[in-house]
């Protein structure tokens, strides 16, 4: 028995929160639609169903609550409004919670609604959309055959016309801030992965540098050795050889790389810099010049900074080579 009374009690909860779930979908499904009248439909009864939401709310108060708050409501002259705190929604909720007639609740209804009429009359004036459709709903809760709303038909229907217009306007927007918060995140993924290959492919070549660099180093020697041989024939290879001896002679002994400048690192900045290095015979960097730069003025002061700390093994003769930085 107890089970068929507990299935008895909650069957009626389950079906009202099925109800409300279809009238949410058609809701939804309905703004979808081109049809106007239909657009209207779906407005007021998203309207009443927040007038009966705000009811509900106030139904859950004991009797004695609602009946305290109804009079002081009526002494300080709030028939209608602020919604959920005033006289008539406090009336309509006692008429909810006893589920029975009650004189002194249907008499102070009856009197109250030419107030909400006027309001509601007062909105539509206005072009207050909302507040004539909540009063017309709370209206339409006393009585809804009551002669005033027959009056104001036609203007509350163009209220829910240009609600449901509002409604898709402001779907539309949303929609529209969603696909470009979409875009934007994905934009950034898309060169935070440039910047991710571009950072990895430095590394690679920086390592692929070196490995070169030495080879005329090593090669220097050969050349080195051969330059007795022709020198009964002095006066014609003469130019040529001092630079071939510059160019084995002059050995790194002190190189170190550029520091990755601070700002550009924490901005994910990317770049290189070929510069041209100017070495005495003593092996000191006298001069650093920029030959390029991508981008410009980011890379170059640390590169000459730092380049013309270097230190070679000199060869008593003055001596320009190129080098190429790159920041990844």
């Amino acid at each position: 028995m107890k089970m068929n009374q507990k299935n008895r009690t909650s069957g009626p909860v389950g079906l009202l929160g099925m109800g409300l779930a279809l009238s949410l979908a058609l809701a939804a499904c309905s703004d979808k639609t081109d049809d106007p009248q239909a657009a209207a439909a779906n407005v007021a009864k998203t309207q009443k169903q927040k007038v009966q939401t705000s009811i509900d709310r106030l139904v859950q108060f004991p009797e004695k609550d609602l009946r305290d708050g109804a009079r002081k409501a009526v002494m300080e002259q709030r028939w209608y409004k602020p919604s959920g705190n005033n006289a008539l929604e406090y009336y309509l909720a006692l008429r909810q919670k006893l589920q029975t007639k009650d004189d002194s609740v249907e008499t102070a209804l009856v009197d109250i609604m030419p107030y909400a009429v006027i309001g509601m009359d007062q909105a539509i004036a206005n072009f207050d959309d909302r507040e004539a459709l909540r009063l017309e709903s709370l209206i339409r809760m006393i009585d809804p055959n009551a002669p005033a709303l027959a009056r104001v038909k036609d203007d509350l229907e163009k209220m829910k016309a240009r609600q449901a217009q509002a409604v898709a306007a402001a779907a539309a927007e949303a929609q529209a801030k969603t696909d470009q918060e979409a875009k934007t995140l994905a934009d950034a993924k898309a060169r935070e992965e440039a910047a991710r290959r571009a950072r990895e492919a430095g590394i690679a070549a920086p390592t692929a540098a070196p490995a070169s660099a030495p080879a005329p180093v090593a090669q220097a020697p050969a050349p080195a050795v051969q330059a007795p041989a022709p020198q009964t024939q002095a006066p014609a290879p003469a130019v040529s050889a001092p630079a071939v001896a510059t160019r084995a002679a002059v050995t790194p002994i002190s190189t170190p790389q550029p520091p990755y400048p601070r700002e550009a690192l924490a901005s994910g900045v990317t770049g290189e810099v070929v510069a041209e290095i100017s070495i005495n015979g003593a092996g000191d960097v006298t001069g650093v010049r920029i030959i390029s730069a991508s981008p410009r003025n980011v890379f170059d002061k640390t590169v000459i900074s730092t380049v013309r700390r270097w230190k070679y093994r000199g060869n008593g003769e003055n001596t320009t080579i190129r080098r190429t930085f790159a920041f990844n």
